[in-house]
């Protein structure tokens, strides 16, 4: 399935804010006890006001799917999120995008985290991840260059 992206705008904060939701609700449960939904509103309007310039909305067919932000420090390229409304998973976008960002690059190393108990880990050790730090909650992933 094709997709394209474009840049976060103002009013997609309530779309972005869903989806974060839907995919880390149960795991903020699963290890914090509880979601707090005004400590995660707090959490999440710091995260925007920071963030927001490298978000980028996933497009198919023309309804926004999901986002996706990166970045670069040094020699390390971080994949922070990649998020597919469930109405847009299993549909092969999430892979290809991860496909595109390790080959454009691949000169750096390339990090990613997910919560520990999130499936997503097989594909990225599928896709050449390898497990270097876990904490009580997250597993860290990466590619050497």
């Amino acid at each position: 399935m094709e997709y394209k992206f474009r840049s976060f705008e103002d009013g997609d904060y309530e779309f972005v804010y869903n989806l974060k939701k839907q995919a880390y609700q149960s795991y903020v449960e699963e290890y914090f006890g509880e979601w707090n939904e005004s400590a995660q509103r707090e959490f999440f309007k710091k995260y925007i006001d920071a963030q927001w310039q490298r978000i980028k909305i996933i497009v198919v067919d023309g309804k926004d799917a999901g986002f996706f932000d990166d970045k670069i420090d040094g020699n390390i390229y971080e994949i922070a999120n990649i998020v597919i409304d469930k109405k847009f998973q299993n549909k092969g976008i999430g892979t290809n995008i991860l496909k595109e960002a390790i080959k454009a690059h691949k000169s750096y190393e390339i990090q990613i985290q997910c919560f520990k108990s999130n499936p997503v880990v097989e594909l990225y050790e599928c896709l050449g991840f390898t497990e270097f730090a876990e904490t009580n909650t997250h597993k860290k992933l990466n590619i050497k260059k």
